[in-house]
């Protein structure tokens, strides 16, 4: 349920990093860390992409996925 409604959040507001989406899904205090381990796994599987470098300047931010599913 949550890759569900974390890919939705994703499709519904694009470009937002992880803290964002916890924010979003779990309130002020969302589960950052749990939540871009989600999102790192998306990445990876292709159902996302994931653009920046990681760092605090560039944090990384998702987008729904141009590869057809």
């Amino acid at each position: 349920m949550l890759i569900e409604n974390l890919e939705r959040l994703i499709r519904d507001f694009p470009g937002l990093t992880a803290t964002e989406l916890a924010e979003r899904l779990f309130g002020i205090n969302g589960y950052h860390s749990r939540l871009s381990a989600e999102c790192r796994l998306l990445a990876y599987a292709k159902r996302v992409e994931r653009r920046g470098s990681g760092g605090p300047g560039d944090p990384y931010r998702y987008f729904p996925s141009k590869v057809p599913r």
